[in-house]
């Protein structure tokens, strides 16, 4: 996939990271020189330093050929208008970063935007995962309740206990997102292990809860 990201502050950045593990083609944009910098060494990927609000820097980026267009500037009005400028060059998939929840949906649809996290929900790693493995949630509110993200234990008799991610069946419109282990956060791969005495973070569907809250069983 070729993903391009608007804005390498820390979760723009992080974001870059997981994307690039993930074997994602990344181009980072950001107005900061010394980040796009840092990131373009670090990662060895295209960081160019411009304004995302105008249409020129992202046609540069490749705009017209990406898979997704992440906006995670810390502006909404910002991330607002470089979603729609980003949509009308052409790219299939927009999803904005958004501080305030009192955006009209519709307004939101029309403005390009197929998928709003909210600061409270927009880990670089739930992001990684909309936008890599879209079938869990497409156009999802979190705030709106349609979805959750619930925290589970894992005891030594989990059916999940030992098993890697790659051999948990995880039901339909469910993912773990992230792993915690001895209170530090991680964002698991195929092979990470889930062990006994850890804690698992799972983005949900509402009508999978119930499956969802199963998995540590």
């Amino acid at each position: 996939m070729y993903i391009i990201i608007i804005g390498a502050g820390t979760i723009g950045s992080h974001l870059a990271r997981l994307l690039i593990k993930e074997d994602c083609d990344v181009v980072v944009v950001d107005k900061n020189g010394d980040v796009c910098q840092e990131l373009s060494q670090e990662l060895e990927i295209i960081a160019i330093r411009g304004d995302g609000t105008k249409p020129k820097t992202l046609e540069d980026a490749g705009v017209k050929e990406a898979d997704a267009v992440a906006v995670l500037t810390g502006s909404d009005e910002t991330n607002l208008i470089v979603s729609l400028i980003a949509k009308q060059a052409g790219a299939e998939y927009v999803v904005a970063r958004l501080g305030a929840l009192h955006y009209d949906e519709q307004v939101l649809k029309n403005l390009g935007i197929d998928l709003v996290v909210y600061p409270e929900a927009a880990a670089a790693g739930y992001i990684s995962q909309m936008i890599t493995k879209p079938e869990v949630l497409d156009l999802t509110f979190l705030s709106r309740g349609d979805a959750e993200i619930i925290e589970l234990n894992v005891k030594e008799e989990s059916k999940i206990a030992g098993k890697q991610i790659s051999e948990i069946k995880q039901p339909k419109g469910t993912r773990i997102i992230a792993v915690i282990k001895d209170g530090k956060l991680a964002i698991p791969e195929d092979n990470t292990v889930i062990n006994p005495g850890s804690k698992i973070l799972v983005l949900s569907k509402i009508e999978s809860i119930k499956e969802a809250k199963k998995l540590a069983d």
